[in-house]
């Protein structure tokens, strides 16, 4: 429901069941455009639900993913205990860089919430995460979760840039230093 609720509000969803040995999963797909900063992003979303049953599946699409939003249910203390099973896997199959984010859900049912937010907050600074309390029922916070999760992901990939052009620089500047050298031999040509 709040991978769901984030793609309604634009009215971009496409729901997708996958097969697995023709077994349906139940994964759903979903794709929203953002616009960052002048920057067109294309987010697309895989969402397992954290069904146990869809494990070796889920693995597999941790291994490429970009960003890993953990979601669990404030008024179940069940499914904030799961968040330490779902973080291992993350951190064994996910790439280094994956980014990923905490969020609570169901914040517009304070008189059964079961998880404190300072619980959450604590959870999510032990792992490394952001943290956020939303409702897929209200839409509260929702567009800020997964905003916050593309701008994460972006400016990773920014710094892989950045390297990538630092190095350029680098090998650039290197090449002409020992053209520089070389410049008084005398140049021949083997064609």
């Amino acid at each position: 429901m709040f991978g769901l609720r984030f793609s309604r509000e634009h009215r971009r969803r496409n729901k997708l069941t996958c097969c697995f040995n023709g077994v349906p999963t139940g994964v759903d797909f979903k794709m929203r455009t953002l616009e960052l900063d002048g920057t067109r992003v294309r987010v697309q979303i895989w969402d397992t639900a954290g069904q146990e049953r869809y494990q070796t599946i889920t693995k597999q699409y941790y291994r490429r993913a970009q960003g890993i939003i953990f979601v669990y249910d404030i008024t179940s203390e069940s499914s904030f205990q799961h968040l330490v099973k779902w973080a291992g896997d993350v951190d064994e199959y996910a790439p280094g860089k994956v980014q990923k984010i905490l969020v609570g859900n169901k914040s517009d049912e304070e008189t059964s919430r079961k998880v404190s937010k300072d619980q959450g907050s604590k959870l999510a600074e032990t792992y490394g995460m952001e943290f956020f309390e939303t409702s897929a029922s209200t839409s509260d916070n929702i567009s800020e979760a997964f905003t916050r999760m593309t701008q994460l992901v972006l400016r990773a990939h920014e710094r892989d840039v950045d390297d990538l052009l630092g190095s350029l620089d680098d090998y650039l500047e290197k090449a002409s230093l020992e053209e520089e050298k070389g410049g008084d031999a005398q140049k021949t040509c083997a064609c």
